[in-house]
Parts: C-alpha cells; sequence; structure tokens
C-alpha cells in the first residue's frame, strides 16, 4: 500500500510542475507569432505599394507635414532608376512652440540605376511668432541638423 501512494504523490507533483512555466517562453512565442503575422501580411503591403505606389505616415503637428513625412515609401520605375525611395524625418529641436528643426534623411533601396550613392540628409529650420501664426522656412541646411 505505501507504494501506491509514493506513485500518486509523483503524479499530482507533475501537473504543478507544468503549470509554473516560465513567463518568458510566453512572451517568445507571442513574439514568434508576431513576427509570423507580419511575414504572412507582408505581400499586401507590397500589393499596396504596387497599386498606390507610395505608403505613407505623417507627422500629426509640424510645418509642412507633406515634405516631412514620418516615413514614406516610394515606389520608383523610370528608366534610370528602379527601387523604393524610403524617407523618415524627425524633428531635433523644438522650442516653445515658436522654433523648430525638422531632419529628413532619404535613403533608396535601388535594384537598377545608373548612379552611384544618392542617400541625402537635409535639416528643415521653421519659425513664427506666436501659436496662432503660420511657421516660415528660415533655413534649410544640406547636412544633419546641428
Amino acid at each position: 500500500m505505501p507504494e501506491s501512494l509514493d506513485t500518486d504523490a509523483t503524479v499530482e507533483a507533475a501537473p504543478a510542475a507544468e503549470s509554473k512555466r516560465n513567463p518568458l517562453r510566453r512572451v517568445g512565442c507571442l513574439l514568434l507569432l508576431t513576427l509570423w503575422f507580419l511575414l504572412l501580411l507582408t505581400p499586401c503591403g507590397l500589393f499596396y505599394l504596387a497599386a498606390n505606389g507610395e505608403i505613407r505616415l505623417d507627422h500629426a503637428d509640424i510645418p509642412a507635414p507633406h515634405s516631412h513625412p514620418l516615413l514614406l515609401v516610394t515606389l520608383l520605375s523610370n528608366a534610370d532608376y528602379r527601387g523604393l525611395q524610403i524617407t523618415r524625418s524627425s524633428i531635433v529641436s523644438a522650442i516653445d512652440g515658436a522654433a523648430v528643426c525638422i531632419e529628413t534623411a532619404v535613403s533608396y533601396l535601388l535594384w537598377s540605376t545608373s548612379g552611384g550613392d544618392q542617400n541625402v540628409k537635409y535639416c528643415d529650420c521653421y519659425s513664427r511668432a506666436d501659436a496662432e501664426a503660420a511657421w516660415a522656412l528660415t533655413g534649410t541646411h544640406s547636412s544633419a541638423c546641428e
């Protein structure tokens, strides 16, 4: 009879050990599932890019938001260049809503080109008199913002 009690105790201990799984395993599974879902959605994004020519995410409240997108992926397909143009911009400095400098980086992922490296960064600075006034471009620098 004591032998059966020992086997029952080990059988009941096994489910308790299984319920104490490492939470990192669950996070890892969730991360892998998310990456797999994004991989499955990639063809949808490529079809959208082919149909519309661009994928654009804009900033909320900056001067000239169309000129300074948060992220812009454009499909290039002309005689000299074929590939993707990736434009990113970020606010580098802002002074109490009166002045702001926005750095924009344009990168190219080309599979057919007739030239060399075309990647560029530039900085546009804007100012305004008060919160209701329109933004005015005060300067453009052909390099990264300082």
